[in-house]
């Protein structure tokens, strides 16, 4: 996959800007809030139909303006793909999806067509925050792998909130027909995710080990939930509601099923939570969204495009030279406020990014 253009207008500092990079590495330099996190951002934007940094649209668009929008145009193996997101300041209008210049009814369609993975230094929360964000990080892969995915995912929140809205009121008549709902919804969630944490353990331990370069350290990714171990999703759902029904009253909120999932990280047998040091960690999380980066490419058949985010300056000389020889032969752009943090990198362009403009400085 490889991006042709990437248009914005009135998106975060740009007033209007195309950018069409080259293959291989693209670095953009520039000053701390000069821009160019943003332009990894529109992509990501393209890609998943969200910001990787706000849950609120409104932040993307450009002080002063009304709407913003952002147009991803990428070359595939089976053709040109050409999809674009426009936002609105105004909270009454939705965004709108264009997929090669028709508007699609439903973000799920957005789904596909292009796809990335973005690192940044933020990622390390994958590795040591709460379950919600290693969850976060299953849906956002599974979502890009297939859009039957999020449909699914989509259909389990709505029950889910439908749910626990009814547990706060005091007629809970309705209760067995959303208990319906969850388990049908649950069986997808659950072996897709059993399915993907099997792959990312291996991939996830062979590039900890080629990046950590220890062979001492052995990186693991298992799968953990109420269902982990089902062979039969809907009818272990349904009777763990039944069971935890009573404290879902009192506590009136949901406490059974995949909402509660967790991906178990563990080096050495260890759990990295509690024991890794701030380079193991650093190590792990990029280990993951390597491994995210398989994922993609085996289900597509070809790499989806790479966005590293001030990431080469966390890294050590040696890990830097075993990042960049992984991931040489894809489209990569790559931010950095520092050109010294580029050893080894052998950019195909140089671009400084500086008061809304790019310009060309070496390559």
């Amino acid at each position: 996959m490889k991006i042709l253009s990437l248009r914005l207008r009135s998106f975060r500092s740009y007033e209007q800007l195309q950018l069409c990079p080259p293959d291989g590495v693209t670095v953009l330099v520039g000053e701390n809030g000069a821009g160019k996190t943003n332009l990894l951002e529109a992509v990501h934007l393209c890609c998943l139909g969200k910001s990787h940094r706000t849950g609120n649209d409104r932040d993307m668009i450009r002080s002063g303006a009304d709407s913003a929008a952002v147009q991803l145009t990428v070359k595939r193996e089976d053709g040109v793909h050409d999809v674009g997101v426009r936002l609105y300041e105004a909270q009454r209008r939705k965004k709108l999806i264009y997929i090669n210049g028709k508007t699609a009814p439903r973000i799920g369609e957005l789904f596909g067509h292009a796809t990335a993975v973005i690192f940044s230094p933020e990622d390390l929360r994958t590795v040591r925050d709460g379950p919600e964000v290693r969850r976060h990080f299953m849906d956002m892969l599974l979502c890009q792998r297939q859009k039957s995915y999020f449909y699914a995912l989509q259909m389990y929140t709505a029950a889910l909130r439908h749910r626990n809205a009814l547990l706060k009121g005091e007629d809970l008549r309705q209760l067995d027909a959303w208990d319906e709902e969850l388990c049908r919804a649950a069986g997808p969630l659950v072996q897709c995710r059993r399915a993907l944490a099997g792959e990312l353990d291996r991939c996830c331990r062979d590039h900890y080990l080629y990046i950590g370069g220890k062979d001492d350290e052995v990186f693991s990714v298992a799968y953990r939930g109420h269902l982990e171990n089902s062979p039969d999703v809907y009818a272990d759902m349904r009777r763990g509601l039944e069971r935890a029904r009573e404290e879902d009253i009192r506590r009136q909120t949901t406490t059974f099923g995949p909402h509660r999932d967790d991906l178990n990280l563990t080096l050495s047998g260890n759990d990295m939570r509690a024991f890794a040091s701030q380079g193991q960690v650093r190590t792990a999380a990029l280990s993951m969204k390597l491994a995210a980066f398989d994922a993609l490419e085996k289900t597509q058949g070809e790499p989806p495009l790479l966005l590293l985010d001030d990431v080469l300056s966390e890294l050590d000389p040696e890990r830097r030279r075993r990042l960049l020889g992984r991931v040489k032969h894809v489209q990569t752009l790559l931010t950095c406020t520092d050109l010294s943090d580029l050893t080894g990198a052998d950019p195909a362009c140089i671009l400084k990014v500086e008061n809304g403009t790019l310009t060309e400085i070496g390559g």
